[in-house]
C-alpha cells in the first residue's frame, strides 16, 4: 500500500511542480518520531541508513571544530526552507562551512548549506529549488540536495546535468517527515547518513576537480583599514530581515531571524558565523510568474562587504558564468581570504538596506 502511495504521490508532485509555487508537497512519515518539544508539533526521527559512500576524510580541522573544506571532496548542498516560524529550528545549519541565504518569492528567502566531509544527522526542512540557486551548486561543484522544483530550476538541472536529490522522487527512500501533519509541507528531512547511501547507490561522483571558491587564513586575521562591525542588519525586504551581533570574547557573530535569535535543531543553540560577506544583487520578478518567483542578476560585477573578527571593509564581486566562481577582492583588487569558521553569505537584493554598526 505504501508503495502504491508513494508511486501516486510521486505523479502528483511531478505534475502540481509544473503549476505550484514548488513547496515539494508532502509524503508520509518514516521511522518512529520521537517529540522535541511538548508544547509544538515537532518531531526527529533520525532513521537509520545503509553504508554511506566511502569519501575521502578530511583530516585539516581547526581547534574551534571548523573542519576546513579540503581539496579533492565533492561537498553537499541543501535547499534549506526559511519561510515564516514553521521550519524553526532548522537542522544541520551548524555544520556547513559556507551558507547562502537568497531571496525568493513574497520577499522571504531560502538558505543553502554546502557541507564538506561533515555529518549532520538531520538537514532541513528541505525545500523546493529555485533556478538562480545552482548558479552556486555549481560554483562549488556540489551534489544538490531539494524537494521540488520551481519550472525553470527543473528544466535548469536537467539541462545544466547537476546530480541531485529530489525528494519528489526519492521521498521514501531519502526523506523523513517530524511532524504528523500530512498538510504540513515544511517539515521534511534527510540526513547525510541518508544522502550518502543514495549517492552510493546512483554512482555519483564523490571526488572532485574544481578549485575552492575560498581560501583561507591559516590563523585569525583582523582586517585592516576597515570600519567596526559590531551589529550588522540586512533587510531583504519588508517580509524579511536578519542580522549579527558580536561578541568580542569568542570572535564570533550570533545570528538572528526576523528580530530572533537563529536556533540549530540539534544543539539548540544560537547560530554563530565567523564571516559574512554581503553581496549587493539585483532581482525582479519573473515576468508572468503568478507566484512572485524571483530571477538574480549574480552575472556581472557588484559591490558589498567582507565582515570578520568586529570589523568590515568593502569589496567587489565578479562572475562571468554560472558555473564559474564568483570572484571576491578587496578595494585593491587583491582576493579576499576567510578566517576559519563559517561563513554566510548574504545575497541581498540591490534594493535592500544593510546597516553596519
Amino acid at each position: 500500500m505504501y508503495k502504491k502511495c508513494l508511486l501516486f504521490l510521486i505523479t502528483v508532485f511531478m505534475s502540481a511542480a509544473i503549476v505550484s509555487c514548488g513547496s515539494g508537497g508532502k509524503k508520509g512519515n518514516s521511522g518512529s518520531p520521537v517529540p522535541v518539544n511538548a508544547n509544538q508539533d515537532h518531531f526527529t526521527s533520525s532513521p537509520t541508513a545503509g553504508a554511506a559512500t566511502p569519501t575521502p576524510v578530511p583530516v585539516n580541522s581547526y581547534s574551534s571544530g571548523f573542519v576546513l573544506p579540503i581539496e579533492g571532496i565533492r561537498p553537499y548542498a541543501a535547499m534549506v526552507d526559511n519561510e515564516g516560524t514553521r521550519p524553526l529550528p532548522q537542522g544541520g545549519l551548524n555544520k556547513a562551512q559556507v551558507v547562502y541565504e537568497i531571496i525568493v518569492e513574497g520577499g522571504e528567502s531560502r538558505i543553502m548549506p554546502v557541507f564538506w566531509g561533515t555529518d549532520p544527522e538531520m538537514i532541513g526542512p528541505v525545500r523546493s529549488s529555485r533556478h538562480y540557486y545552482l548558479d552556486y551548486v555549481l560554483e562549488h561543484d556540489a551534489i544538490y540536495i531539494h524537494y521540488g522544483w520551481s519550472p525553470r530550476a527543473m528544466a535548469d538541472i536537467k539541462k545544466l546535468g547537476i546530480n541531485n536529490l529530489n525528494g519528489v522522487a526519492n521521498g521514501g527512500e531519502v526523506f523523513w517527515d517530524i511532524t504528523k501533519d500530512r498538510g504540513n509541507w515544511q517539515d521534511s528531512y534527510t540526513s547525510m547518513a541518508k544522502v550518502k547511501e543514495y549517492v552510493n547507490k546512483v554512482k555519483y561522483r564523490t571526488e572532485s576537480k574544481k578549485k575552492h571558491v575560498f581560501t583561507y587564513n591559516v590563523s585569525d586575521s583582523d582586517l585592516t583599514n576597515g570600519k567596526k562591525a559590531i551589529s550588522i542588519e540586512m533587510i531583504y525586504s519588508s517580509a524579511y530581515k536578519c542580522g549579527y551581533t558580536y561578541n568580542p570574547e569568542t570572535k564570533m557573530y550570533k545570528r538572528t531571524r526576523k528580530g530572533s535569535p537563529h536556533m540549530e535543531r540539534m544543539t539548540g543553540s544560537q547560530i554563530e558565523a565567523k564571516n559574512i560577506i554581503i553581496q549587493n544583487v539585483k532581482n525582479s520578478r519573473i515576468k508572468g510568474d503568478t507566484y512572485d518567483r524571483q530571477d538574480l542578476y549574480n552575472i556581472g560585477s557588484g559591490t558589498g562587504w567582507l565582515i570578520t573578527n568586529g570589523n568590515a571593509v568593502k569589496i567587489k564581486w565578479t562572475k562571468d558564468a554560472r558555473s564559474e566562481a564568483t570572484r571576491y577582492v578587496d578595494e585593491n583588487g587583491s582576493e579576499i581570504k576567510l578566517n576559519p569558521g563559517q561563513t554566510w553569505i548574504q545575497i541581498v537584493p540591490a534594493s535592500g538596506i544593510v546597516k553596519i554598526q
